[in-house]
């Protein structure tokens, strides 16, 4: 089987897809030796690398908390699922088939929001590891950094997850993430195996879109109404490395802040793009949003087309290997 899931829909609340919208990470790993030991306790320690601008040292990883279902399912990827001693947010979404076994035997200590501070510190963990920021938010009466600090343990986000990385995020970034967990857990060998393998699978897309023309390509994402568009972050690199090319690149300014931005029906209607390209977060989202872009923008040439490609919202989540499937599916909707 290879060891790139490929993943059943998620059924992300909204509120955790909006959640999604608002955080993003970077992180340089420090090199240690190369082994590529089975077991967290055969790991060079300590291992150090720098995350969302901090400096993180892991001197231990025998009690893992896993604060995202992603986070979570690169763990069991990895070979060292029994280092989780809890999990959280598992309500963000059904885990994939193959490692709903796994995933499901690890206790829950939150359903559909990060855990309080009390409840994680509980835990003693020697190492928590987030998807984004927003977990280590202690205005929402999360642990934060400093709070996990003074009981000696470190704290790891996933890199496509950091405050000043969310618009610039990239496929890519998961692999700064393998490399670090490898390290971490004595894994290297299975960590740069799975690289491996989703680097072939990204070439095999590119191979297979290489003599077609990019398809300008509006992605959006629609709830409540309301339509954002979106130019940057993950999911513009998923477009991208798809064979896609955004209508949006030419923004004037609208994404100087932020990856996504909401726009009305005429700036889009303006752009007359070939295809339409959304994140969506259950089938009941997914129908919603197709209703909404063929009743809004019929006279497309993406509607009159057909050409509607969703993405589950989870294929574009921070430390995911499920943004090379996203990357496939985005590449057959548009070429296909």
């Amino acid at each position: 089987m290879s060891p790139i899931r490929h993943r059943a829909r998620l059924a992300t609340p909204a509120s955790a897809v909006a959640t999604a919208l608002l955080i993003g990470g970077c992180g340089t790993v420090a090199q240690n030796d190369d082994r590529a030991q089975a077991t967290s306790s055969d790991a060079p320690y300590p291992v150090t690398t720098t995350n969302c601008g901090r400096e993180v040292t892991v001197d231990n990883a025998e009690r893992v908390v896993s604060l995202h279902p992603s986070i979570t399912e690169l763990l069991i990827q990895l070979g060292v699922g029994d280092r989780i001693v809890a999990q959280a947010q598992h309500r963000l979404g059904e885990p994939s088939p193959e490692l709903a076994e796994e995933v499901n035997a690890i206790p829950s200590i939150s359903s559909d929001t990060p855990p309080d501070k009390e409840t994680l510190i509980s835990q003693t963990p020697d190492l928590v590891l987030s998807g984004t920021e927003y977990e280590f938010d202690t205005e929402m009466g999360f642990a934060g950094y400093a709070d996990l600090e003074k009981l000696g343990t470190a704290s790891y986000v996933a890199t496509g997850g950091c405050v000043e990385r969310r618009s610039d995020g990239a496929v890519e970034d998961t692999f700064t993430d393998l490399e670090f967990l490898g390290q971490v857990f004595g894994v290297q060998n299975r960590a740069a195996e799975l690289e491996a393998t989703a680097r072939e699978e990204l070439a095999e897309v590119a191979e297979s879109i290489a003599d077609q023309p990019p398809v300008r390509a509006a992605q959006v994402y629609v709830e409540g109404g309301k339509l954002y568009a979106i130019g940057g972050a993950i999911e513009l690199d998923v477009l991208r490395l798809a064979g896609g090319k955004s209508v949006f690149d030419d923004d004037g300014g609208l994404f100087a802040d932020f990856f996504a931005a909401e726009v009305g029906p005429e700036a889009v209607l303006a752009e007359d793009p070939e295809a339409f390209v959304f994140s969506v977060n259950s089938p009941a989202h997914e129908e919603e949003t197709i209703d909404y872009l063929t009743s809004t923008f019929a006279e497309t040439a993406a509607v009159r087309q057909g050409r509607l490609v969703p993405v589950d919202n989870t294929f574009v989540q921070p430390g995911t290997l499920a943004a090379v499937e996203g990357v496939r599916v985005v590449a057959e909707g548009l070429h296909g």
